[in-house]
């Protein structure tokens, strides 16, 4: 039995505040993260470690927890990754050894579930007509959790270093019982797969092959993983760029990516006015090109102060193409897909969060600091010519 328009609205403004929580958990660590590590290891190697172990587990685990939710129903999936977070955290804020740390992630990055089953809950919800509009909540969390968390990370890291962890393990312990008790399950057993859990299953990489040998889906599947490539690639160099290039303070930088953080929630009212303007397709394409050309001014621009604006517009170019694609793939797949395809599209997201930052590093390093941004503008350049030209088949109904 499918929940009621009340309800939906009600769900998904659960679901927001999840994904809210989510986001706040996630950035809430930023800033003390280097200094817990430090009290175990020198080696900044072991830092970026921590990145990719959490992002290579989520790469093994999403697509599983994506094909649970399409047999059990989303609310189980979403509780239980929401307590392995919780678990995760709690052991961060322990610590007392480096393996305690890792294990964390790992933990941490096995169940991280959250946000593909949130995608898959607001597609069961969404009609045809209001899917971008839905998926656009995403953009909202993630603008206003990369403000908020840094912040608290920042001022509770000055009481106690472990205190940003216990407190992003009680935010999704908090998100964990709202769903228990007050979400209500978007997936009616009617319209669940009735295939049984296979081992086959387990495997990563079927669960990718099934989804990306689909035309539609593979060739958009293709510009995420391009997006997420070079947008984590500089990402992950550009304090140390910012540095070299301008002596900024951490403070600068900060308010810079605050600044970026609420232009993109402002923003937000007006993403489906746009989709329903130019279209989904013409609309991805759009953000991609906007975003080349940010990213060639963020090296080409001679004084820092011309970077709030070029970074606010670079994020919500970025803030607006996940949406936009999610909603566009969402629409592909039938009902009982949508978890695999959203945890898929995690997996593959994951996997971008390691090469990405380890190209960047290497162009950074052996070629010029600046290749990051003007090999990435071209990469998307290409990959907005790409997606212009598609000539997509007409979507599941």
């Amino acid at each position: 039995m499918s929940i009621t328009v009340t309800q939906t609205r009600t769900a998904l403004r659960l679901v927001f505040f999840i994904l809210l929580l989510d986001v706040i958990g996630i950035s809430i660590l930023w800033p003390v993260a280097a200094f817990i590590v430090r009290q175990y290891s020198n080696n900044a190697l072991m830092l970026t470690i921590l990145t990719a172990l959490y992002s290579c587990a989520q790469f093994f685990a999403a697509p599983l927890m994506g094909k649970l939710g399409d047999i059990y129903g989303r609310r189980p999936v979403l509780v239980i990754s929401l307590f392995g977070s919780a678990l995760g955290y709690v052991l961060f804020g322990i610590g007392g050894a480096l393996w305690v740390l890792l294990l964390s992630r790992l933990i941490d990055g096995i169940t991280a579930g959250n946000q593909s089953v949130a995608a898959a809950y607001i597609s069961d919800v969404s009609t045809p007509e209001t899917r971008s509009r839905n998926f656009s909540l995403f953009g909202i969390a993630w603008g206003l959790g990369l403000v908020i968390g840094p912040a608290l990370g920042a001022a509770l890291g000055q009481i106690n270093l472990a205190a940003p962890a216990y407190f992003a393990a009680a935010l999704s312990l908090g998100a964990a019982l709202m769903s228990i008790f007050i979400l209500p399950e978007s997936l009616p057993s009617e319209r669940r797969s009735k295939a049984a859990l296979r081992a086959a299953d387990l495997n990563p990489f079927r669960s990718i092959w099934l989804i990306v040998r689909r035309p539609a889906l593979g060739q958009l599947l293709l510009v995420l993983c391009l997006f997420n490539f070079v947008f984590n690639g500089f990402n992950s160099t550009e304090s140390l760029f910012l540095l070299d290039k301008f002596k900024a303070e951490p403070w600068q930088i900060g308010s810079m990516v605050a600044l970026a953080g609420l232009a993109l929630v402002g923003m937000q009212k007006v993403l489906p006015g746009l989709i329903e303007r130019f279209g989904q397709q013409k609309f991805g394409t759009l953000c991609l090109y906007l975003l080349a050309l940010a990213s060639l001014a963020t090296y080409i621009v001679p004084q820092f102060g011309w970077l709030y604006g070029v970074v606010a517009v670079r994020t919500v170019a970025a803030g607006f193409l996940f949406p936009t694609l999610g909603s566009l793939m969402s629409s592909y797949v039938e009902p009982r897909e949508q978890g695999v395809l959203m945890g898929v599209n995690t997996a593959l997201t994951s996997a971008m969060c390691v090469f990405g930052p380890l190209w960047a590093g290497v162009m950074y390093d052996y070629v010029v600091p600046s290749s990051p941004y003007w090999m990435g503008a071209a990469i998307l350049m290409a990959t907005a010519f790409y997606l212009s030209q598609m000539v997509l088949q007409r979507p599941a109904a």
